[in-house]
């Protein structure tokens, strides 16, 4: 199955089209989040390998932020900790992926779609499970690296919007909707999600005291 699912990726991901995400479409949700998982794994033994490298940029970013010494040591530890990593990464990736997965297949249905939850989530993780091992090395990679995970973020949009089409059987322009509407949620919660660590960062910092 593996095989089948590598195969599945190289096709989508060298001739996106529809076409081709319903040429190696499966209805299989359990082999969509073990495709998932590998993958995450993969990144978690990633980022320790190239910890190292980024561990004094790091270290130089928190005391900037006036962190105080215990904070800063705790959380290079935590980053640095494969098990945490891999552990964590798994959780996460299983949590978030059936949660993004359901929010498209929810608004799939809302425009219409026929397609089955296991179609989608299968055809969504052919691409974007390489694509986050991809981006990994991406960020370890100097000055150019912010940039070719832009790019490798804007494609896979592109792919989520052809993998709607084929999972929830919707024509271009429907699929083309829930692709902004995502795209908008995910801005939001980029944006959210800054603020709140920036709050934290103020916290520890002591930025909020009086």
């Amino acid at each position: 199955m593996i095989q089948e699912m590598v195969n599945g990726s190289i096709a989508v991901l060298t001739k996106p089209s529809a076409q081709t995400f319903e040429q190696h479409e499966r209805d299989n949700l359990v082999w969509a989040l073990i495709y998932a998982v590998i993958a995450s794994v993969i990144n978690g033994i990633l980022s320790v390998i190239t910890w190292p490298l980024e561990a004094g940029s790091v270290r130089a970013q928190l005391e900037a932020q006036g962190l105080p010494p215990d904070v800063i040591e705790t959380t290079l530890a935590q980053q640095g900790n494969i098990i945490g990593l891999v552990l964590g990464g798994i959780f996460g990736t299983i949590i978030g992926s059936l949660v993004v997965w359901g929010l498209i297949y929810l608004l799939g249905r809302a425009f219409g779609g026929t397609g089955s939850f296991g179609e989608l989530a299968w055809g969504i993780s052919l691409f974007s499970s390489p694509l986050a091992v991809a981006q990994t090395i991406a960020n370890a990679i100097p000055f150019i690296g912010g940039l070719i995970s832009l790019a490798l973020t804007l494609y896979g949009v592109y792919l989520t919007y052809l993998a709607i089409q084929s999972g929830m059987n919707l024509p271009s322009q429907k699929a083309l909707y829930i692709a902004i509407i995502l795209a908008v949620i995910g801005v939001v919660f980029v944006c959210f999600t800054a603020g709140v660590l920036a709050a934290i960062t103020l916290i520890f910092s002591g930025g909020f005291a009086p």
